[in-house]
């Protein structure tokens, strides 16, 4: 049983580190798709030439997404934020109709977006490509700072839980050390010794991953009413694909556990069955 709950907790504890870096990747792609550059066609532009700034857009892979926003549009809506009218105090609109562009996450480095954004300014009707180059460069270099801290987070976990799993099973394994003598004394194979410490392993490892999971999903079930964001980066399916990750590797690393420490009991002799 204290193995079974010390597993557990493990287990738990790599799951939620699990959940942190699957939140983490969704945040980074939503980040990601924000990212993109806007088109301002010319005031001179003709319906053919917004057309063609279409068709391009709609057919390159590196786009997401798109908006088109007429020129009236723009200045009815500067005109009602700030309230007044704008085209009559500067005689005419002064605005031009835009596109607002999203790339999709593989293409949202900066020089991609730099690159798509200069191909597109080249099209006719287009005035200028607007790319906040700096800006996306700042987030760019964050988000690979945070991947980083995550990727080494989750490497020590994941050592620590290897180094305690392994520490725990062996103590287990150490208080029957002396039946397994006893077996090999009367004629038991290594096959035959080993086998029933693997079954307890796997079975060990499968309760101990299907309580850690079972914890996994309550808080996945009651923490969206206290953190909305929850519902947004963590799906049930990932968490479910975590739960099965989390059985799994428990499963395995307690079975080679067990045949690793009965193999050492099984080969030593009787004065070493003294020895810790």
């Amino acid at each position: 049983m204290t193995s079974l709950v010390s597993v557990g907790l493990v287990l738990l504890l790599l799951g939620l580190a699990a959940v942190g870096a699957v939140a983490a990747h969704r945040l980074e792609n939503e980040v990601r798709s924000a990212m993109g550059f806007v088109l301002v066609m010319s005031p001179d532009c003709e319906a053919r030439d917004v057309n063609t700034v279409k068709s391009a857009l709609m057919s390159n892979v590196g786009v997401e997404s798109f908006a088109f926003t007429d020129a009236d549009e723009i200045l009815a809506a500067e005109s009602a934020a700030m309230g007044r009218d704008i085209a009559a105090e500067l005689d005419g609109n002064p605005y031009s109709s835009e596109f607002e562009v999203r790339v999709r996450p593989r293409w949202s480095m900066p020089d991609s977006i730099d690159a798509m954004a200069e191909f597109m300014a080249d099209l006719p009707g287009v005035a200028e490509a607007l790319t906040e180059s700096n800006i996306i460069r700042n987030v760019d270099t964050s988000i690979r700072r945070v991947a980083l801290l995550l990727a080494a987070v989750g490497a020590v976990l994941l050592f620590v839980a290897i180094a305690l799993i392994a520490n725990t099973v062996s103590l287990s394994v150490y208080g029957r050390r002396f039946i397994i003598h006893t077996m090999k004394l009367v004629g038991a194979t290594a096959s035959y010794i080993r086998r029933p410490f693997i079954t307890a392993g796997l079975t060990g490892g499968l309760l101990a991953g299907l309580a850690a999971s079972a914890v996994l999903i309550a808080l996945r079930y009651y923490a969206p009413s206290e953190y909305p964001l929850v519902e947004e980066v963590i799906d049930w399916t990932e968490t479910i694909y975590i739960c099965i990750g989390m059985c799994i590797f428990g499963a395995l690393l307690m079975s080679l556990t067990c045949a690793v420490a009965a193999n050492r009991y099984i080969k030593s002799s009787y004065d070493d069955m003294f020895l810790k």
